[in-house]
């Protein structure tokens, strides 16, 4: 073997060969570098650019951007462009205006926002809302619609959305309303309104003395939408009763303190006077339901990274 060939079976030996495992490398790299650049490119046309077109909605589902972060909790920017797609939906096929964009934006992720909040709570005060709960709402709403073609039919061409995507929504709404009905302090109250003080006090004691107090409300109280129920409002919560449009602070403090069976008033409150029967309690927020959330939304530490 003369140099010239030993040269070269030389440098062969060293020279770099294309093997399975070097082009998986390569092949893996320009991968991981074509993502995070088109990650880029996505992450500056949604924060930056603030474009909507249908390639930036459609990154969301291969990138996890993040819409805002809610006390620990992340909003992501798929469900946020979820929303607007909806809203923008629903819009073109009505014809309606929709708000400016910046407003638009602040809604969506106002209310994403007040949802991840209410989860919290629902996980801190061990609320369960099961499928079956959100499969009897939505029931109650196919119901009331004309059936299941017909809701089926509004979703799709109104908002461009599927049942699977509803019953998300649909979830949030029975998580409220499982807070208003189960955590929520309320009390099963009947009342006799009057507004003359001394009929009120005249009544107040025919009821503590024993006389029936559904038959006094039928007789005396001047509520007329309670009176021929015998004064029976339900369950309420604070905030709830109003009489001549106007709430009842004095009333609220008065009944919630009270205990079950107990008979209270007369109370003087702007409109007239209140007596009350308390039935009963249930729950353990002593506060409205709406004071409470908001609340809620100023502890809340809520960064916005979509604006």
């Amino acid at each position: 073997m003369n140099l010239k060939e030993s040269t070269k079976k030389f440098i062969y030996r060293f020279k770099p060969r294309p093997t399975f495992r070097w082009i998986f490398s390569a092949v893996l790299w320009f991968i991981i570098v074509a993502y995070i650049g088109v990650g880029v490119y996505f992450g500056l046309a949604i924060y930056k650019n603030k474009i909507n077109s249908r390639a930036t909605k459609t990154s969301t589902y291969f990138y996890p951007f993040p819409a805002a972060y809610v006390s620990g909790k992340i909003v992501w920017a798929n469900d946020f462009y979820r929303q607007l797609t909806y809203i923008e939906h629903f819009a073109e096929k009505t014809k309606q205006a929709m708000p400016d964009a910046a407003t638009l934006r602040t809604q969506i992720i106002d209310q994403l926002a007040e949802n991840e909040i209410l989860e919290f709570q629902a996980l801190r005060y061990n609320l369960r809302v099961s499928s079956r709960d959100v499969n009897d709402a939505y029931q109650k709403i196919v119901d009331q619609s004309g059936g299941l073609s017909e809701v089926r039919k509004v979703l799709n061409e109104l908002y461009g959305m599927s049942e699977r995507e509803f019953k998300k929504l649909v979830r949030s709404q029975v998580v409220k309303e499982k807070m208003r009905n189960e955590l929520i302090a309320q009390i099963k109250v009947a009342h006799i309104f009057i507004k003359d003080e001394a009929r009120a006090k005249e009544v107040a004691e025919k009821a503590r003395k024993g006389e029936d107090f559904g038959a006094l409300a039928k007789q005396y109280s001047e509520d007329t939408k309670s009176r021929d129920a015998g004064g029976e409002l339900g369950w309420i919560s604070k905030g709830q009763l109003v009489a001549d449009n106007q709430m009842l602070p004095e009333f609220d403090e008065a009944a919630f303190a009270a205990k079950n069976g107990e008979i209270i008033g007369p109370i003087k409150t702007n409109p007239g006077y209140e007596i009350a029967k308390i039935e009963d309690h249930k729950g353990l927020i002593f506060e409205n339901f709406n004071t409470w959330l908001e609340t809620l939304k100023k502890q809340a530490k809520i960064w916005r990274f979509i604006k």
